[in-house]
């Protein structure tokens, strides 16, 4: 039967209250008098409006005035609509742009929309944009050539770091339906199904839990280090493999997470290795405490791996997790971060080591990935299956 999770009642309001805090903090610092928003995520941050209905990123817009006001941009309506949302009060009114494609498919559109609710806010005239097309840049300085236009980008990923209690919350509700979404991933790899069978068992997992979308779902077996994607392979007896999947719960937050699976009977050098990688896993979890650099838990994982033989993980151990499945921190190397940070606390991140090991000439690859929160003392971990207490039925 179908089994609906008991996602948390929280106070979105107060949410929004305190994210909206943030973005203050950053229209000050950057002297901007509004904020023009295109990334579902940044939208969501500062408005709590869902902006986020496929993969694609480039069908919404937000205007963000300095008192907290919002006018949204909408695909699904064909005209401008006042206060549409009685729960969302900020929100004063919505505007029609080209449906169902790219916003840069159709910039003459767009950029007349836009500018027009610019031109109503009077006196802004320092706007701050995130990633808003440069074609769609161009439009709107030509429209309004005694408007600057600021990227605030940076400065939006860096505030969002250190999360709030009630995010927190919500994090650990998207993190805890993601495990239980591995363990069902786990336990439908059987001798003769495929990689594909794993993923959809995780995604049945995912949906029937009531997850707001499932955002990656990914699986290696017997595919070496360079492709991670399913491909209808079967498994054999003592098939090593791993998968990675994320989703986004309740109120937009996600969870990114993997695990390593054997099918049957493994080989002693792939459980050898195995238990190596869990090693490192607990090492770089170790070492996460406030103020600790990024790149020391990547070294330190590194070099357990090297010294026992295996190879070391390509890229970074770890990043943030919130309204993106992968956000700051990134927990990589110098030269590969624009700053080696100091882990805070209240910031929730995903620590995921892989390695590799070279068994008759066949390179597998092995992964695990899981989710904390940063807290005084260290990290408590997040990715925790559920129990049945969590749950209600689907029409219940």
């Amino acid at each position: 039967m179908s089994r609906l999770y008991r996602w948390p009642e929280y106070d979105a309001v107060a949410l929004h209250r305190a994210r909206f805090a943030r973005v203050e903090s950053v229209m000050r610092e950057q002297r901007v008098d509004a904020l023009l928003l295109v990334g579902p995520d940044h939208i969501r941050y500062a408005t709590d409006f869902r902006a986020h209905l496929t993969n694609e990123s480039e069908w919404f817009a937000a205007l963000v005035h300095s008192d907290g006001e919002a006018e949204l941009f909408l695909p699904y309506i064909d005209e401008t609509a006042s206060a549409p949302y009685p729960d969302l009060p900020w929100i004063s009114r919505v505007h029609a742009i080209a449906s169902w494609s790219a916003a840069t498919a159709n910039p003459r559109t767009w950029v007349r929309v836009v500018a027009g609710a610019l031109a109503a806010l009077g006196g802004a005239r320092r706007i701050g944009v995130d990633g808003v097309d440069q074609t769609l840049l161009a439009g709107l300085c030509e429209a309004h050539p005694d408007h600057e236009f600021v990227s605030v980008t940076t400065a939006l990923h860096r505030v969002r770091r250190e999360k709030h209690p009630i995010e927190v919350e919500l994090l650990e509700a998207a993190s805890r339906v993601n495990a239980g979404a591995m363990e069902a991933a786990l336990g439908a790899a059987h001798v003769g199904g495929t990689d594909h069978d794993v993923l959809a068992a995780a995604m049945n997992y995912q949906q029937a839990a009531g997850v707001e979308f499932v955002t990656h779902s990914v699986c290696n077996l017997r595919n070496g280090s360079g492709d991670w994607f399913a491909a209808g392979r079967r498994f054999a007896e003592g098939d090593p493999f791993f998968f990675d999947i994320g989703c986004y719960g309740a109120g937009g937050y996600a969870s990114d997470a993997g695990r390593s699976g054997f099918v049957g009977e493994g080989r002693e050098e792939h459980l050898a290795a195995y238990e190596h990688l869990l090693t490192a896993h607990r090492i770089a979890q170790s070492l996460a405490v406030p103020g600790a650099k990024a790149s020391t838990l990547l070294a330190a994982c590194n070099e357990y791996l090297e010294g026992h033989g295996l190879g070391r993980t390509p890229y970074a151990i770890g990043h943030g997790v919130g309204l993106r499945i992968c956000e700051l921190p990134t927990l990589f190397s110098p030269g590969l971060m624009d700053e080696d940070v100091e882990l805070i606390e209240g910031e929730v991140i995903a620590l995921e080591p892989e390695t590799t090991v070279v068994v008759d000439g066949v390179e597998t690859v092995l992964k695990i990935e899981d989710n904390f929160v940063v807290e005084a003392a260290g990290l408590r971990q997040l990715t925790n299956v559920p129990d049945a207490s969590e749950f209600v039925g689907a029409d219940g």
